[in-house]
């Protein structure tokens, strides 16, 4: 069975840029506009000029949100000037009140013929979900969720999700993949969140996850925000928060790609 996951594709130098059928969600010239054209703003004025507090939980987690430094015969150039990266927070470790939370990564050129993403459950080291899509040469920022198709159990409240993302260099030999890697917790939303919630424009939504430190709501409510609206301020924000803010010099394409549970096996990065 194929299963269908929403992906954001930016490519800024790839020949079908100005011909891609799908127009840029924001880039660093809308956020540039609204920001006054700097990015030299420390985090505290950024955060304040988009109306957030980013309250994460004090929590950290096993994993990696950037990948090292690549040997010169893996897929991704070793002089590539961005590597993959996870949009987390630098303690890996990211909490949401969504079943089928996003997450956003950016993917470096490859040749490679295939990038996995796959989650287990942390108490139970239980195959949860797995899947994996073709990049295709493209390159740039994406983001996939856990799909609600109908068959794919919902993330449970209470649990813990070790989740990896996996360039799939060399399928017989997994060191030379290159991998990043979090965890996910999905917690209930607080009598307050609930009651904020009912009443939010979708200009408030990224203020409230962001408050109660639910990263991966807060980061797609701006990524939403910014589609929508054209305003990136809560996004340019939110990855200045967490160092990421030279990612903000790429702009975002949606794009869809159809993930493939069972292409291939499942490879353990550790």
């Amino acid at each position: 069975m194929q299963r269908s996951i929403d992906c954001l594709f930016i490519t800024p130098e790839h020949p079908m840029y100005n011909r891609h059928p799908f127009r840029p969600l924001f880039s660093l010239s809308a956020a540039a506009l609204v920001l006054g054209g700097s990015f030299g703003l420390t985090q505290k004025p950024l955060m304040a000029q988009a109306g957030l507090n980013l309250n994460l939980p004090g929590l950290s987690a096993p994993g990696n949100r950037q990948s090292g430094s690549t040997r010169s015969e893996t897929c991704v150039a070793a002089d590539a000037p961005l590597q993959l990266t996870a949009l987390m927070p630098e303690s890996n470790y990211g909490q949401t009140i969504d079943a089928y939370p996003s997450f956003f990564f950016y993917l470096p050129e490859t040749d490679a013929e295939a990038v996995k993403f796959v989650v287990y459950n942390e108490t139970t080291n239980a195959l949860f979900y797995e899947g994996e899509f073709s990049p295709q040469g493209k390159s740039g920022i994406f983001s996939l969720d856990i799909p609600d198709n109908g068959v794919q159990k919902a993330l449970e409240l209470g649990e813990s999700y070790y989740w990896y993302l996996s360039i799939a260099c060399d399928i017989e030999d997994p060191s030379a993949n290159i991998v990043v890697g979090g965890t996910v917790a999905r917690v209930a939303a607080s009598e307050a969140v609930e009651e904020a919630l009912a009443t939010a424009t979708p200009e408030q939504l990224p203020g409230i996850y962001a408050s109660a430190g639910l990263w991966h709501d807060a980061l797609a409510a701006s990524a939403q925000l910014a589609q929508d609206t054209s305003d990136s301020v809560a996004w340019s924000a939110l990855l200045t928060a967490i160092d990421l803010q030279h990612l903000l010099e790429i702009p975002v394409l949606s794009d869809k790609v159809t993930l493939e549970p069972e292409a291939g096996p499942v490879i353990d990065p550790s």
